[in-house]
């Protein structure tokens, strides 16, 4: 299953959301191995990754609770790696479109927020672990356990 999902997503922009990076980061016991399938393949170019600043904001919630600065530092670079995810900014536009989708649809704002930056940014894929988030008309929404390995 999780090879034919990658193999849909090939050559296709796929927004990645904070949980995956955090999954991957930490190395999580039960996700590591389905968010190192969506890391690998932005690394490797056959997905064209996307995320936005609140992500890596999201992601360094952690390292600074640990007030862990090497950690700080692992998780920086990490981000701004060559030729390997694109780290969208969020705008006027994209506040606005998220605030349309909080209210039509009654998702969190971050969430929303998250969805309207990969809508502007012609994201085709979403892949997340928040069953919050649902595929739409513009965004078909994958969760990562579908590409847990078995």
């Amino acid at each position: 299953m999780a090879q034919s999902l990658l193999e849909q997503m090939a050559g296709q922009r796929v927004y990645i959301d904070t949980n995956v990076f955090i999954y991957f980061l930490s190395r999580h016991p039960t996700y590591f191995e389905a968010s190192s399938v969506v890391i690998n393949a932005c690394a490797e170019s056959s997905i064209f990754g996307f995320t936005g600043d609140a992500a890596v904001a999201e992601v360094m919630v952690g390292a600074y609770k640990k007030a862990d600065p090497t950690l700080a530092a692992r998780f920086k670079l990490f981000f701004s790696q060559k030729n390997f995810l694109t780290i969208a900014t969020h705008d006027g536009q994209t506040f606005d479109a998220a605030a349309q989708l909080v209210a039509k649809g009654g998702v969190k704002f971050i969430d929303a927020l998250h969805m309207a930056t990969a809508i502007q940014n012609q994201c085709a894929y979403f892949v997340t672990n928040d069953k919050g988030i649902k595929s739409g008309v513009h965004l078909k929404v994958l969760q990562l356990e579908q590409l847990l390995v078995h």
